[in-house]
């Protein structure tokens, strides 16, 4: 069952999956926001502290994905390969 390959995951790009891990993040940011407020309403200082330094770094993460994906568009896919391009592929003697 772990070994069959998900053929759905395959056939997306980098950049395809750059954009639903950015979108992930930033549903993730988002609770992480809502778990902030009702802790900042439980009256958990400390809890609250923890939290908003975790904030901070998935914020920073979020910011990682963004500029990498911004890259990734930027670049043409590298891993598909045509026919003419395979053509000029000089034989290995």
């Amino acid at each position: 069952m772990y070994d069959t390959p998900n053929s759905v995951a395959e056939a997306q790009t980098p950049v395809e999956i750059g954009k639903t891990n950015i979108l992930d993040q930033r549903r993730r940011i988002e609770r992480q926001r809502g778990l902030i407020a009702r802790l900042e309403s439980d009256g958990s200082p400390d809890s609250v502290a923890e939290a908003v330094r975790i904030l901070g770094e998935m914020e920073q993460a979020l910011a990682q994905m963004e500029a990498h994906h911004a890259a990734a568009q930027e670049q043409p896919l590298e891993d598909s390969v045509d026919e003419p391009s395979l053509a000029k592929v000089e034989p290995l003697r």
